[in-house]
């Protein structure tokens, strides 16, 4: 294949989708200049294109005429402008030594790119444990764990969300797992039959919002690729790849309270507006709203001294536990919340210095989901 010379037609909708779909990898500041390319590659009737960042790499494929093969690494942002402005006509690309023409029936535009032998070689073939999931099911298991991740770049391995396959009571199940320290969310879901095999990664956030985002728009997973330093997510005309976070992961089980035997059942659409209202007047360091507990009934606080504020509401609710008074960040309690998908949410609680665990009262079918929150010491 010559990678100095290309020319390609195809239209201005298929070359922008395609174009749209692999910029979002490609990174706002590289730290080599061709990180800001995409690499255009004409062979056997299609275009791929692909970008990455060192650690994500994501390929897309179109079908095109191709006149001649070659390939070129091009601006990505540049490129993605001007196609986007393009009338939904044909659209023509051809190189000429490090330059790239685009035309239209309404003119050309002319790019000076970066020959395609210098884009990073692609991770392209993974050798591991191959998995089948809907597509849909993985995004609900992402956006149900992935706010719980770490942000905090010193322990990297709570970046990630820990993603486990495998076999448990003659059945499959995947297991998703997020936590920061303060807050973790867990889900597990039944499989209808056994996977035969046992397979985990610690799969970074940006890879995890890429998959979200392609599955949103309706790309539907072929199958997942799980190695020992990389993943890959195959969704037929797109394949996304990354290098995984080293483990172990935490122990998880271990810091889950089985003994929690006070119950809190409120509903969610009484508990949700009255965090948000009380958390209006809350501390703005520590985001705090207290809970005080009663027979059947719960006392939602917060306070700011700086400006001289306080809120309180009191709200019906299912609670013969004896008095508690508990306080939590209202962020960090309304992330969670917003996941829930029920009615009804349940807290086990213990202490005022103890995790506490909300459950859904209404679960997804076979579906497992908590959330654990560490209480904030309580500030008169």
């Amino acid at each position: 294949m010559n990678l100095r010379k290309m020319k390609i037609t195809t239209d201005q909708e298929s070359l922008f989708s395609a174009i749209q779909t692999i910029s979002t990898v490609v990174p706002a500041r590289a730290t080599l200049a061709i990180l800001s390319n995409v690499l255009l590659t004409a062979e056997e009737e299609r275009l791929v294109l692909s970008a990455t960042d060192l650690d994500i790499s994501i390929l897309t494929r179109v079908p095109v005429e191709v006149h001649e093969p070659g390939g070129i690494t091009v601006p990505a942002r540049k490129l993605l402008q001007i196609v986007r402005e393009l009338p939904n006509k044909q659209v023509t690309l051809e190189t000429e030594g490090e330059r790239i023409s685009i035309r239209s029936d309404r003119g050309h535009y002319v790019l000076t790119g970066i020959p395609a032998d210098q884009f990073p070689n692609l991770q392209t073939e993974v050798e591991g444990t191959s998995i089948e999931a809907e597509a849909d099911l993985l995004r609900k298991m992402i956006e149900k764990t992935i706010f719980a991740a770490s942000g905090d770049e010193t322990r990297p391995v709570l970046n990630g969300v820990l993603w486990r396959i495998e076999d448990h009571e003659g059945a499959g199940r995947m297991t998703m797992v997020a936590t920061d320290g303060h807050r973790l969310a867990r889900i597990i879901v039944r499989l209808s039959e056994p996977v035969g095999k046992h397979a985990e990664a610690i799969l970074p956030p940006k890879v995890l919002h890429q998959l979200v985002r392609l599955v949103s728009g309706g790309a539907a997973l072929q199958k997942a690729i799980i190695g020992e330093n990389f993943v890959v997510f195959d969704l037929g005309t797109t394949v996304l790849f990354s290098r995984v976070i080293e483990g172990p992961y935490p122990d998880f089980d271990q810091v889950i309270p089985q003994e929690n035997e006070k119950k809190l059942v409120v509903a969610y659409d009484v508990l949700v507006p009255g965090i948000r209202r009380v958390s209006i007047l809350a501390d703005s360091d520590t985001h705090q709203v207290r809970l005080n507990l009663g027979e059947n009934t719960m006392k939602l606080s917060s306070a700011s001294h700086d400006i001289g504020a306080e809120a309180e509401e009191e709200l019906p609710v299912n609670y013969h536990a004896g008095e508690l008074e508990i306080a939590y960040d209202a962020s960090y309690l309304m992330d969670i919340l917003k996941n829930m998908a029920s009615e009804e949410v349940v807290f086990e609680l213990d202490t005022p210095i103890s995790a506490g665990v909300v459950r859904p009262v209404q679960q997804q079918e076979g579906q497992d989901y908590l959330c654990l929150i560490m209480p904030l010491r309580i500030v008169e």
